[in-house]
């Protein structure tokens, strides 16, 4: 069992930046799951598309903190309830989040040897209208905390481009509902829906290039920053291509594991034994250090 929370702080390389005026001053806080956190599809953590937002962005501080691989909606809501987390929600100017796939992904059966994907239609209607109910309750709480913060809902992808082209429309319909919900809970709440989805489509190998692994790799995590500078600050430049030869090298599960086994991180809360790591981002000065 995990005995303290790993922080990890990504050092990204400072290679663009935004002219948006909207950027100057802004302490961002990125919340949620695995893609949050930005997990690997090779069980690491690594820069994922919220460490591509603040790189683009620039803020003056950057954490995903909050941001855990297998949370599901309910984890997220304690995550923000936790005095880590009213204080981080209650500093942030800018807050993204990614939440929901881990009520409905699992309930998903994806067979990468025979590209095959099963799931019980009745199962996964019931765990989508949880989302809706727990995600309505997570944008209320972060609005008390903080009412003047700007919060961005990510959609999510079809994760399972590998599987037979017949297999994907079922398991594509219940991805396109749950974005459906996010959507609505975030225009309900006042917040931004940030669609990812049509950026993939259902045959995107190139993005996600492990048919056993719902994550995507470096060129997928630029399509979903890319998604949110569109709607953020539709003026600004793409994050070019050419960032991803420059990002840091991931760090694996595995190892974050041992590292928290071994008691690193004691001035962290405990967490529970799903939490698989809590990555920390950072400040300006880190972001931009070696780019000087």
């Amino acid at each position: 069992m995990w005995k303290r929370s790993m922080l990890v702080c990504v050092f990204l390389i400072g290679v663009f930046s935004t002219s948006n005026a909207q950027a100057a001053g802004l302490n961002y806080v990125a919340i949620g799951d695995s893609l949050a956190a930005g997990q690997t599809p090779n069980r690491e953590i690594g820069a994922g598309y919220a460490d591509l937002i603040a790189m683009a962005l620039q803020p003056v501080s950057y954490s995903k903190q909050l941001s855990v691989p297998g949370y599901t909606v309910e984890q997220v809501i304690k995550q923000v309830e936790s005095d880590a987390g009213k204080r981080a929600i209650q500093s942030a100017d800018l807050l993204t989040i990614s939440a929901g796939a881990n009520n409905l992904l699992p309930l998903i059966q994806n067979d990468p040897t025979r590209g095959m994907l099963t799931f019980n239609a009745i199962t996964a209607a019931f765990a989508l209208n949880g989302v809706r109910e727990d995600y309505a309750v997570l944008l209320d709480k972060i609005y008390a905390l903080n009412p003047d913060v700007d919060v961005y809902a990510m959609g999510y992808y079809f994760p399972y481009p590998h599987v037979f082209d017949q297999h994907k429309p079922a398991a594509a319909e219940q991805l396109d509902i749950l974005n459906e919900i996010i959507k609505q809970e975030a225009d309900r709440a006042g917040a931004v829906f940030v669609p990812v989805a049509d950026r993939f489509g259902t045959d995107a190998v190139a993005y996600l290039p492990n048919p056993a692994d719902v994550h995507p790799g470096p060129a997928g995590y630029l399509a979903m920053a890319n998604a949110f500078l569109d709607v953020y600050a539709p003026a600004s430049p793409a994050i070019p291509e050419s960032v991803l030869d420059q990002l840091p090298e991931p760090v694996s599960l595995t190892e974050l594991m041992k590292k928290a086994a071994d008691g690193e991180g004691n001035e962290e809360e405990p967490v529970e034994e799903e939490q698989t790591a809590a990555v920390e981002g950072c400040t300006k000065e880190e972001v931009s250090a070696m780019a000087s």
